[in-house]
Order: C-alpha cells, then structure tokens, then sequence
C-alpha cells in the first residue's frame, strides 16, 4: 500500500505539471524502489539512468566539505569571513548598508545557515532571472558572482537576527575551501565525498561533458542553467542512484571521522525556514527527515533519509513544478515504515 500511494503521488504531480517525474526509494531494510511518470507522454518511466541537475542538493556537499575541514581544526563556525578569505577589495563594501558595515560580524557558521544577510546574486523575479541568464554557454567566476550581488542588492539584515536563504553564502564558502585546501571545489568533491560514497556518475557541468544528461524545463520551454551561475551553491550532475548513496552515507556519518560532528549537525545551529521546516549547516530537517533540496531553471530535486532508516531521492524536470508537496508527502509515507 505504501508503494500504491508513492506512485500516486508522483504520477498526480507529474500529469497535473506536465512534467517527467523519477524517484528512487529505499526502506528501512535496505531494498530499494523506482517510481516514474511522464505526464507529457502519459507513460510510465523504466529508465531511470540519466544525470539531471540537482542544484542546491549540491549544498550539502559544500557543506560536508567546510565541515571536514573545521573537524580537523583548520577552520572554526565563529572564524569571520574577513579573516578566513583573503580577498579584502572583493568583500569590501559587501556588507555595508544604513552607513554601517556588517562585514566583521560575518562567520563562518552564518555562511552554512544561511544566517549572514549577504545580498543575492540573482535579481528578484525568477522569469525575468531566467531570461537574463539562461544561455548555458555563459561563464562566471565566484568573484564575478559574488560582485554581481554586491551590485544588485543591499545587505538583507545584520548577520544572526534572520534566516534567509542565499546563494552568495555558498559561492563564498566555495572560495573558502578552495583558499584553504588548495584543490578546486570540485576535484576537493571528487576525492573527498564522491569517491568515499562510491558516486560514479556524478559530474560537474562546468569541467565535462556529460553524455546521457536529461533535458529540463522552465514552466515546459526547454532550459539549462550556466553550470558556473551555480558553482559550489548548486552545479552538480547526478542520477538517481548516486544521490540514493550520496543521503544514505550522509546519515551514517561516513564523511566525518566523529560521530560527535554528526550529532552537531542534527541537533544544533537550526533555523526556521517557515512551515516547521528547519535549516542548519547545510542540511534541511524536513520534520526530522534530514537531507536539501534544489532548483535550476530546468529542475527541481530532494533528497532525504529518515530515522527509520528510509530515504529517499527524486528529481522533476520542469523547475517552476513544486517539489515541497511531493517531498512532504513521500516522508510522511516513509515515517511509519519499520
């Protein structure tokens, strides 16, 4: 009954969006499921191999990164921004807003919670975002990024007094890693996440070709976002099977050598997003299933694992399509599972 009702729930969605809908769930013992609709066609879906976008999902891996790193004491969550990136004319006036500069209260774990106040990157109005920058071809640097921001918008609040999520915290955190490691975010990926969980077929846009990749769409019009407008806040290329074994490693702490990390990252530094939703060092806890969601201008995606043990990934290739009610729905499914 409960694969009836996952079914249902992704074929309604897919039909009543128009879109192609494909989610891979696997239960507390560990056996896994697939479920796809595509609601252009009206036609199951079998394949479920190709990479898509999964935008801010890509978060998650920045975050684990920045966190390794403060396991291993190279780094704090009360380190500034001033001090743990060394590029001061491109922070400067960042933070500056009513004649007062917020940039020194900036820290390290404002930059995960999405807790800094930083300005976005990207203007207010998604459609016009879209059309402003939804040539693929374009390239961007994280400075380029990071004074678009400083040119677009103002400081969104002092840092601490709000939640507000901003790409501009996670292109920052990518400069910091990569300042503190010496590896580009990616090949720091590669050799510390993806080849620990064993994800073959997860790329980045930005460095390859990736053959097979699925199509997206904005609200049914073909569309594909600038690998580097993402950059450390959302890139990534994956199928279903790596981001299944991506969630799943996550939970059992397999990217950290303490489980004390583990136990801080699910229990402290949250924030309200709204609708009893929580966000704290890279991680959503969509009532205490913990995992992130992400959105391109062709794609929307989540993935999440349980207490039980379940978990669960999908992805929708029309961006405008919702996937909250899919993602709540699929949890509460998978929460009375033993």
């Amino acid at each position: 009954s409960t694969r009836q009702h996952l079914d249902s729930l992704l074929q309604t969605l897919a039909k009543n969006g128009q879109c192609r809908i494909t989610m891979k769930v696997t239960g507390p013992a560990g056996e896994s499921h697939y479920f796809g609709y595509d609601g252009r066609e009206k036609q199951i879906i079998s394949d479920f191999s190709h990479p898509v976008e999964i935008g801010s999902c890509s978060k998650m891996f920045t975050a684990i990164s920045i966190l390794q790193l403060v396991e291993q004491k190279k780094i704090g969550l009360e380190d500034k921004l001033s001090d743990l990136l060394d590029q001061p004319e491109l922070l400067k006036g960042l933070m500056v807003t009513d004649s007062a500069d917020y940039l020194g209260e900036v820290h390290l774990k404002n930059l995960l919670n999405h807790t800094s106040g930083l300005p976005e990157y990207f203007v207010d109005d998604d459609e016009m975002e879209v059309g402003i920058h939804g040539d693929s071809t374009m390239r961007f640097t994280p400075a380029q990024l990071v004074r678009m921001a400083k040119r677009l918008h103002e400081p969104q609040f002092r840092p601490g007094e709000k939640f507000k999520y901003t790409n501009t915290n996670y292109i920052l955190l990518g400069m910091i890693l990569e300042q503190h490691t010496g590896s580009s975010y990616q090949d720091y990926f590669k050799t510390h996440i993806l080849n620990k969980a064993g994800l073959k077929h997860t790329s980045f846009p930005s460095m390859e070709y990736i053959p097979g990749r699925a199509p997206g769409h904005w609200n049914g019009k073909p569309a594909e976002m600038p690998a580097t407008l993402a950059g450390a806040a959302g890139e990534i290329v994956s199928t279903l099977d790596d981001m299944g074994l991506f969630i799943r490693a996550w939970a059992r702490g397999d990217f950290y050598t303490s489980e004390e990390m583990m136990e801080q990252i699910r229990t402290q530094y949250f924030n309200s997003m709204g609708g009893g939703i929580l966000y704290g060092l890279g991680t959503i806890n969509l009532f205490n299933t913990f995992g992130h969601g992400g959105q391109t201008f062709g794609f929307q995606s989540y993935m999440g694992s349980l207490p039980n043990g379940a978990s669960f990934v999908f992805s929708i290739d029309d961006a405008v399509v919702p996937a909250w009610g899919l993602a709540m729905g699929v949890q509460g499914a998978l929460s009375d599972l033993e």
